[in-house]
């Protein structure tokens, strides 16, 4: 068991040979406890000190993208961390509680007391756990690590200044996050309005039903125009006078390859007055070269312009070495006219890839060309990082056109005092974070750099999209502002004509089935994407998209918030 207040670690405890899973360590502040398993285990389970109530997590690990869930609590009364064990395959909890060690047994019932007692000297002792530089992780913020093994990788669960992480190392490797657990981040602003629902820009009609039974057209008509059934993200960019918007895992009408992502083209005409037209290309983007995959999380991240080509960041080989994002790549549009038609079905928008461009800590990036440098902020493994900065500057831009691979480029990386060579010497412009999807513009209007993203896991901020502001691309950023409560406002049951993410399982009229993973499920709001901004009057009128997953479709979001917000004041 973990004791003191310096940083100690779980060690490993004896049996745990039972059918469930590998048993893993629990913590908040000084807890853990860990049991490992010879064979490979199906799922890890953790307890988690949060005041005096004893949480269990349980996460699955058959894919990379398995999130920590809360399964229950095991006591409300707990003095101290917890550790768990197995005794004739029942999963149990001790507990400190007064001056015993309680112990807790989970059955179908959830978690019940146990009889006997467990001795202090069966908590679990001391063992050798990574240190912070090892994990890469602030020293100051690390209170208590445990540590266990699964299928040969070593596993750390971390506490982190109330924020819970989990770590894995491959053999021969270095450590890296793969999960958040719980993010811990009290500082933000949850007052003010709420971001409102525009249009439905994929699709053909809007999920959501007026009170009269007809729907709305979207901004695109993608599905007749260039069948396109539905598809996610939305990142807007520039390029040659023209703006476009490229989209994620993008599901088709008669293709094999239906994940396959897309690209569209914004019109200053839409269906509706002050509401832009989106034209999607009938074939999907390609990549080419590079031994890139293309399937679900290989998605377009953001594109940029430079001397009259067009490069790509594009996300791939999802799922390698036990990552749900694999690294990022860098690639040259094959055509920089970007012709689009939504009725060519056997034209794919082909980039050429000049190489890895991240593994690490810019695997989802966001791009913005300031003066002559790129800006690229970049966030490593999925919905578990903080962001970080790079940039290619003048000369690094110039060698574009004839790079043949991105190691030439000269990227450089912002340390937290000046510019390093070396990605590792990247450091985290604020934390806590739990990032995947972000999104970073220069608004001139505003004066600022603003980053949207989602939040994290038992966030209390709540199920929000949130936006931070800073004046110079590397910060001081400020606290968060929620933008959006995409449980209240997105699945709102009060009202249905308003509802534009699914709430229910069945009978809600807002949904879709795509696909199967997703048509019977509830909805989500994630990968929010600045579209545009500008002053109206003493108020910042941003709009962006947002992801909805049921229906597998993206929306145009606004949002009038008075400028400059309170956050702001210090910053410029």
């Amino acid at each position: 068991m973990l004791t003191g207040g310096g940083l100690t670690g779980g060690g490993l405890t004896g049996g745990g040979l039972t059918g469930g899973g590998l048993t893993g360590g629990g913590l908040i502040r000084e807890g853990s406890a860990l049991v490992e398993r010879p064979i490979r285990p199906r799922w890890v389970d953790a307890v988690v000190l949060d005041g005096e109530r004893l949480g269990h997590y349980r996460r699955r690990l058959d894919r990379p993208d398995r999130p920590w869930v809360r399964v229950g609590t095991v006591t409300e009364h707990a003095g101290g961390p917890g550790w768990l064990t197995r005794t004739a395959r029942v999963l149990v909890a001790c507990v400190p509680e007064g001056d015993r060690i309680a112990a807790y047994r989970f059955d179908a019932t959830g978690w019940q007391p146990t009889a006997g007692r467990i001795r202090p000297a069966d908590a679990p002792g001391a063992s050798l756990w990574p240190a912070a530089a090892d994990l890469g992780a602030d020293s100051s913020r690390l209170r208590a690590v445990a540590t266990f093994r699964a299928s040969g990788w070593g596993q750390v669960l971390t506490d982190e200044g109330g924020s819970v992480f989990s770590y894995h190392r491959p053999p021969g490797g270095r450590w890296e996050r793969n999960a958040c657990l719980r993010l811990h981040d009290p500082d933000f602003i949850d007052e003010g309005p709420e971001s409102v629902k525009l249009a439905q820009v994929t699709g053909d009609v809007d999920a959501t039903p007026t009170p009269w039974g007809e729907r709305a057209r979207t901004l695109s008509t993608s599905l007749s125009s260039a069948g396109v059934r539905g598809t996610d993200l939305g990142v807007r960019f520039d390029h040659d006078g023209r703006s476009f918007l490229l989209f994620g895992d993008t599901h088709w009408t008669r293709r094999r390859l239906t994940t396959r992502d897309s690209i569209a083209e914004v019109t200053d005409t839409g269906p509706r007055d002050g509401l832009p037209g989106v034209r999607f290309h009938g074939s999907p983007l390609k990549l080419v070269g590079g031994r890139t995959t293309m399937r679900e999380y290989d998605v377009p991240l953001d594109a940029f312009s430079s001397g009259g080509d067009l490069y790509g960041f594009f996300s791939s080989n999802h799922f390698s070495r036990r990552r749900v994002m694999g690294r990022s790549v860098l690639a040259r549009a094959e055509d920089p006219r970007l012709v689009i038609d939504p009725a060519s079905r056997r034209a794919p928008v082909r980039f050429r890839v000049l190489g890895t461009f991240s593994d690490h800590h810019f695997i989802n990036v966001s791009t913005q060309l300031v003066g002559d440098d790129l800006l690229i902020w970049g966030s490593g493994p999925y919905r578990a990082s903080e962001p970080r900065l790079a940039k290619l500057e003048r000369e690094s831009l110039a060698r574009l056109a004839t790079a043949r691979r991105t190691s030439d480029l000269g990227v450089r990386y912002w340390d937290g005092t000046g510019w390093s060579e070396r990605e590792q010497d990247a450091a985290a412009l604020l934390s806590p974070a739990a990032l995947g999807e972000l999104s970073v513009r220069w608004v001139p209007d505003a004066g600022a750099f603003l980053m949207l993203a989602g939040s994290g896991p038992e966030d209390p901020i709540g199920p929000a999209i949130t936006l931070r502001v800073a004046a110079n691309p590397e910060g001081p950023w400020s606290p968060r502002l929620r933008l959006l409560d995409w449980i209240a406002t997105g699945m709102s049951h009060a009202d249905p004509f308003t509802r534009f993410i699914k709430a229910v399982g069945e009978g809600d009229p807002v949904g879709d089935r795509i696909f199967p993973g997703q048509a019977d499920g509830t909805g989500a709001a994630y990968a929010p994407y600045l579209f545009d901004a500008r002053l109206d009057g003493e108020d910042l009128v941003m709009r962006y998209t947002l992801s909805t997953w049921n229906p597998y479709q993206v929306v145009l979001m606004e949002h009038r918030l008075p400028w400059p917000p309170v956050v702001f004041d210090g910053l410029a």
